[in-house]
């Protein structure tokens, strides 16, 4: 079965590294789907060298960080 991602907003961000690491320290958690790999932060890279994280909030909605390498 295919699961459909839909992401409710995303922020183009020019570190998301620190970004990351930022909303972790304050408690965000990111999103691991079984289909993409992430790095130790939860980042995935995406095909043209972008780089994504996926969150929620206490709703289920979800929400992505992106960046160019």
């Amino acid at each position: 079965m295919a699961i459909t991602l839909a992401t409710l907003a995303t922020w183009y961000v020019d570190d998301i590294d620190q970004i990351v690491d930022e909303l972790v320290s304050s408690g965000v958690e990111f999103v691991r789907y079984d289909q993409f790999e992430h790095d130790a932060k939860g980042i995935t890279a995406r095909a043209g060298g972008e780089r994504i994280a996926w969150f929620q909030d206490p709703d289920g909605n979800t929400f992505a960080l992106e960046a160019d390498v």
